[in-house]
């Protein structure tokens, strides 16, 4: 035994006068106390203040070594800078959020529509409404003072596929088709025609269930549900054209019913063809319900009309409003 343990320590040394000092025990990354093996009783505390040579035999574990609160400190400047980003898209999750009521009873409006036009869509602007029969590309414009109805039809729309929504302001008319394809619009129809023109933007992304989109002072926003999914995609898009998703948000359940989309200047207006109509805030998702089911009449498409005044069309068709007038 004793000539073993002199062979072996013999060995030991030979080898660690070749490779280094404590390689032959002590793995690579460990920090070494030298010469430890002669000071076993030494305190684990340098005399740098540092409690890193945690062992009495050579060394410590490398999670202890002094690299690790540079680690940490790195670890530390990192959580801060993507703490923000995280709550952003903790943000943007799709939520279901409670629905506040604030109905009012809606007024049938004294409008006689032009005989044989059958709109499902609503775009409203200073005191007009236009209405628009989506696959037949015509519709009329209904001013409220006035209750008359004026018939249009759309040109430079051929080829974008049937128009499944609209918004409407100072800048002009702006329609979305069921291809994704926007078209961009005069203000107001001239002489009976209310022409138009393929948007420079890109088109929505296919599978469209119900779409809106409308200008902003950097480009476009739109909203979009697509087919198969029960979320409601906010989407932004620059002076470029290139959509980007701004955020996620639940979308009613249709359970069969046809959901329209609509925009104002700060909230998402919501319809579905059995009455329900809701308005989502874009800010924080707060929603009210602006109109309750009413079964007996198959509902279409509705648009703000600024404030809490809203317009509903029915099949007949119908106008309502309600809210202030």
């Amino acid at each position: 035994t004793t000539c073993g343990m002199w062979v072996l320590i013999m060995f030991g040394r030979g080898f660690e006068q070749v490779n280094g000092e404590r390689q032959l025990l002590i793995q690579e990354g460990r920090v070494e106390r030298w010469p430890s093996h002669m000071q076993p009783w030494m305190s684990p505390w340098t005399r740098k203040g540092m409690r890193t040579e945690f062992c009495h035999a050579g060394g410590c574990d490398r999670r202890l070594s002094p690299e690790q609160g540079e680690l940490a400190q790195v670890a530390q400047r990192l959580a801060a800078a993507l703490g923000p980003l995280a709550d952003a898209l903790e943000t943007n999750k799709p939520r279901a959020l409670p629905v506040e009521t604030m109905l009012t009873a809606p007024k049938k409006a004294p409008v006689q529509f032009p005989a044989g036009l059958r709109p499902e869509l609503l775009a409203a602007h200073a005191g007009s409404v236009a209405a628009f029969e989506g696959a037949a590309g015509r519709g009329a414009v209904v001013d409220l003072k006035t209750s008359l109805a004026t018939p249009f039809a759309l040109s430079g729309v051929e080829g974008l596929g049937d128009v499944v929504g609209a918004s409407w302001n100072e800048a002009g008319l702006l329609l979305t088709a069921s291809s994704g394809s926007l078209a961009e619009c005069g203000p107001s129809p001239i002489e009976g025609v209310w022409s138009c023109r393929r948007s420079t933007a890109t088109p929505l992304p296919a599978g469209l269930r119900a779409a809106v989109a409308s200008r902003t002072d950097s480009g476009f926003r739109a909203a979009a549900a697509f087919d198969g999914e029960e979320t409601l995609v906010l989407l932004e898009a620059g002076t470029d054209g290139v959509w980007t998703t701004a955020g996620e948000a639940h979308a009613p359940a249709t359970d069969g019913r046809v959901m329209k989309l609509a925009f104002t200047e700060s909230h998402l207006i919501i319809s579905l063809s059995d009455g329900l109509v809701l308005k989502r805030a874009l800010s924080n998702g707060a929603t009210s319900k602006v109109a309750s089911p009413y079964a007996s009449v198959a509902w279409h498409g509705a648009c703000s009309m600024g404030g809490d005044r809203f317009a509903h069309l029915a099949s007949g068709p119908e106008l309502f409003l309600s809210g202030p007038l």
